[in-house]
């Protein structure tokens, strides 16, 4: 399985304009920027996509996860939060911090937390990355559920 993208930037850092396209039409010309806005537009940065891209895998391997331990879940929520700091001249992300929210009426912790350790590991995005990656969970069971 092959998945593309397409950016394209046009002038300078300063008041240049980008543009992303997906191969699978989902996001199409959408404007980024090295902050998360730009001007008046609202638009995204390449790390709120790589924010997004972990968040995702993340919770669907999470949903494997469960699935293959027999744990039924009603929702599963992966929060990224990515840090990027300037290390020696260069902007680096620096850590990355997932935290996991489940309902899982009758799931038990210990296995909630197996389970997204293991899709922590096992998410490509995440392993294609050499950035610490911290996770924390929240389970809410048939008790905590509103």
């Amino acid at each position: 399985m092959m998945r593309s993208a397409v950016a394209v930037w046009k002038g300078s850092p300063a008041i240049g304009e980008g543009l992303v396209t997906t191969t699978s039409g989902v996001m199409s010309n959408v404007l980024y920027s090295f902050g998360s806005s730009s001007g008046n537009e609202p638009c995204t940065s390449p790390s709120e996509m790589l924010a997004a891209s972990i968040a995702s895998c993340t919770s669907l391997v999470l949903v494997q996860e469960l699935a293959k331990d027999h744990i039924h879940h009603d929702s599963v929520r992966t929060e990224a939060e990515l840090t990027v700091n300037e290390v020696k001249g260069r902007w680096e992300i620096t850590n990355i911090r997932l935290i996991i929210t489940a309902v899982a009426p009758d799931a038990d912790e210990a296995e909630f937390h197996k389970a997204s350790r293991a899709a922590r590991q096992r998410c490509p995005i995440s392993r294609a990355l050499n950035v610490p990656i911290e996770v924390s969970t929240k389970l809410e069971t048939a008790e905590h559920v509103a």
